[in-house]
């Protein structure tokens, strides 16, 4: 346990903002708190990982991963700002698989060379991902006729959204077929035996509440801080609060390309902003319906452009199955250049 002592951080975040003190010194402390528990959490799932295999592992490593996300969407709901709940949400779906893809692609092939993935994964999660964009366009497409109506649309879907989460799940923990991502002979090994499942697992579970704590206090400095630094709540939402909401599946695809685990690595990008799409954008939206605020999932025009050409792009430079520097290179450009074209968006 003693790897948890990031928790320090989050309690002396959580204790500055209690005693009102600056909200920069609050929001920087808590992303600091944020980057160390999420590496925490990342060791924790490749040790989890080696004793349960990698589908088990990397769909822990996702959910939790997600966690933040949700709590700081949760938190812009409850202060009024929807806005910047869908931005934060954009702002994950475009840090993972543009920021964190990239650059685990690149870390791997410097490492490895080319980097492989299995393809009948691969299919899978394209296609999945395909879904999540389409689920964008529809409220999008309807909100230009029907404005009223958006928001029992977006319940309606959400709960599809929801049980197709389920399924998934259902059928990727039951599934019988063999692993074959990651190291060359299809296997992770066990190499913390001494550590059992249960302790491993109160990490993970420590380590995801002490993240949630972060998420919050982050998100309750976000307003003073923005307006602290001259920023719009557009692009606040999308950079501070999503790509700071999704460091912890940067650093875990990071480190798991680093160390050639290509099933780790698709599970903590694209697989969890599949989870973004299928649980956290449906949960806000069914807590915006019980708290009264306007949430749904008519995003702006620019949200939904820039989340289906992330998904397009994504898609075509990986699934031929390999990957190498340069495309993690694209990839992340494509990031930035998205990132240039919200700061000069105005509210």
């Amino acid at each position: 346990m003693k790897q948890l002592w990031p928790i320090l951080g989050v309690m002396l975040a959580v204790g500055i903002e209690v005693f009102h003190g600056p909200s920069i010194v609050v929001f920087v402390i808590s992303i600091l708190s944020i980057f160390l528990l999420v590496g925490v959490l990342g060791v924790a799932t490749e040790k989890l990982a080696g004793k349960l295999g990698q589908t088990v592992g990397g769909l822990l490593n996702a959910s939790l991963s997600n966690l933040p996300e949700l709590i700081i969407g949760t938190v812009a709901l409850v202060n009024g700002y929807s806005t910047v709940a869908k931005a934060s949400i954009t702002g994950s779906i475009l840090a993972n698989l543009l920021l964190g893809l990239g650059l685990a692609i690149v870390v791997g092939d410097i490492r490895h060379g080319n980097l492989r993935f299995e393809s009948a994964h691969l299919r899978s999660s394209s296609s999945m991902l395909m879904l999540c964009s389409f689920c964008f366009i529809v409220p999008a497409v309807f909100n230009l006729g029907t404005p009223d109506g958006t928001r029992d649309l977006s319940l309606e879907m959400s709960l599809v959204l929801l049980a197709v989460y389920f399924v998934n799940v259902f059928g990727t923990i039951f599934s019988k077929r063999k692993e074959v991502q990651g190291l060359e002979d299809g296997e992770i090994r066990d190499e913390h035996p001494g550590e059992s499942i249960v302790q491993v697992s109160l990490v993970m579970l420590v380590a995801a509440i002490g993240l949630g704590f972060a998420s919050e206090t982050m998100a309750n400095a976000l307003e003073p801080t923005s307006e602290l630094l001259g920023l719009s709540e557009t692009f606040s939402g999308l950079i501070f609060l999503g790509a700071v909401g999704s460091l912890g599946e940067i650093i875990s695809g990071t480190r798991f390309a680093r160390k050639g685990q290509s099933g780790l690595l698709l599970a903590s990008t694209m697989g969890t902003t599949i989870q973004i799409v299928l649980v956290v954008a449906p949960l806000l939206v069914i807590i915006g319906r019980f708290i009264g605020q306007p949430m749904d999932l008519a995003f702006t025009s620019f949200e939904v452009v820039s989340i289906v050409l992330a998904s397009v792009i994504t898609r075509e430079l990986v699934q031929d199955g390999k990957a190498n520097w340069f495309e993690g290179v694209l990839l992340i450009a494509t990031y930035i250049i998205i990132a240039i074209g919200y700061f000069h968006l105005p509210d």
